[in-house]
């Protein structure tokens, strides 16, 4: 048996994942996500992030830990300082009530059950306490960039289940969570050159940027 050929892609690439990051193209992407995170991210002081890859988005917060079904980028999460476990996001290893905040950045897309994995994280919230879900919509235009690099059999992109705005309010709809807030970032097409934008609080869902980010509470 092809061992490689059992594992995730996030396994096979966790490194040529991680170093994409550093790129000229992909830390401007990285920081204008950090900027819309924080939006959100800023009032949080324990944070479980779901989905933490190799723990770009967890270092922004003051105290972090992370899950994530695959091994390899656990790894590199955890030589930042992000205390890690391997996990599902259906089946959280935590007690009822144990996180001020949960947080999915480009998570929910690729985990098969995305309602269970919603209800698992409003279980472990405090009281108060709140989700910030981060990712990309199909209607914007990073969105149908992506759908198309899915279609071609992209390594990552083809594992994933992105949604539109509308599908996404029914998941929420079906865990009794209200959506709050909305900041969205990305706004320029994914084919022009990218420059450092400031997020901006959505009102209206019908032109998406590419980078959305949701409060989500009870």
């Amino acid at each position: 048996m092809n061992t490689k050929q059992s594992l995730s892609p996030f396994d096979i690439f966790a490194k040529e994942y991680d170093a994409w990051y550093d790129s000229q193209e992909g830390k401007i992407f990285y920081e204008n996500e950090k900027r819309c995170i924080k939006k959100l991210l800023n009032s949080c002081e324990r944070v479980l992030e779901v989905g933490v890859g190799t723990g770009r988005f967890a270092v922004l917060a003051n105290q972090a830990v992370g899950i994530d079904a695959t091994f390899a980028p656990l790894k590199i999460a955890k030589k930042r300082g992000i205390p890690v476990i391997q996990a599902k996001a259906e089946k959280l290893p935590f007690r009822d009530k144990s996180f001020q905040c949960v947080m999915f950045v480009v998570s929910l897309s690729f985990i098969k059950d995305a309602v269970n994995a919603l209800l698992e994280a409003k279980r472990i919230l405090k009281k108060d306490g709140k989700m910030i879900i981060c990712d990309v919509f199909k209607e914007s235009e990073l969105g149908r960039f992506y759908e198309e690099k899915k279609r071609m059999g992209h390594s990552f992109y083809s594992h994933a289940n992105f949604y539109d705005f509308s599908e996404f309010k029914e998941i929420i709809g079906k865990t009794g969570l209200n959506i709050k807030k909305v900041y969205g970032i990305l706004k320029k097409s994914p084919l022009e050159p990218l420059e450092l934008e400031s997020p901006l609080e959505i009102e209206k869902f019908d032109q998406l940027p590419g980078f959305v980010c949701i409060e989500v509470c009870e």
